[in-house]
């Protein structure tokens, strides 16, 4: 069978770096209760049938925790082919995704819709919260961004790879509760019960669905 070839990514000619200073760390607010977040999760994990859960499991080590992310957006630039010509060939603007740094997971982020990411500058105070460490550096967190960029949005809107030059980088944490959830007496998987507002509108953070006609 003939492997699919991956399209590069296209790197930054020179990438914008976040300062490593205070300045450039934020968090989000708690606004959820904190049983009322792990109900609810949980829940969710179990999954139901006529009110049953599906999904058996035991939790194990629970503790309140600060889970890392980073907010990357990008300005693009993308030729499109002859077929789009009545809309313009060439189409450019903004793209931004919300990345799990923890679990290198990204979420698509419409700034069209949204607006910019509501963060409190400063590190947030850990009290008895931990923070969850990373050893993803800065270019794992921009590669994994631009190739999600290109395979979920840049082709699927416009059928081929754009030019994405970066155009800001924000660190943050967000408070959530982490939960040992063991399958079976001995698989064991983190899960988190996010409590600030992105989780009240969505656990994948806010902003998920894109407004295809902002940037078609």
């Amino acid at each position: 069978m003939r492997e699919e070839k991956r399209p590069a990514v296209k790197r930054l000619k020179k990438a914008v770096k976040p300062a490593k200073s205070k300045d450039n760390i934020f968090h989000t607010k708690q606004v959820a209760d904190r049983q009322e977040a792990i109900d609810s999760k949980l829940k969710l994990l179990r999954g139901s049938i006529f009110g049953k859960p599906i999904i058996k499991f035991d939790i194990g080590a629970v503790r309140d925790v600060w889970v890392p992310y980073c907010y990357l957006e990008y300005d693009f630039h993308v030729e499109r082919s002859v077929m789009f010509k009545k809309k313009g060939l060439v189409k450019e603007g903004k793209v931004a995704v919300v990345l799990d740094v923890n679990e290198m997971h990204p979420f698509q982020y419409d700034i069209y819709e949204s607006g910019e990411l509501p963060l409190i500058k400063g590190v947030p105070e850990t009290g008895n919260r931990e923070i969850i460490k990373t050893e993803n550096s800065f270019h794992d967190m921009d590669e994994k961004s631009q190739e999600y960029i290109q395979f979920k949005i840049m082709r699927k809107f416009y059928g081929r790879n754009g030019k994405l030059d970066m155009a800001k980088c924000r660190f943050f944490y967000r408070p959530a509760v982490e939960l040992e959830i063991i399958y079976k007496g001995e698989n064991s998987n983190m899960r988190y019960a996010y409590l600030d507002e992105f989780a009240v509108e969505s656990e994948h953070v806010l902003g998920l669905k894109y407004r295809v006609e902002n940037n078609f």
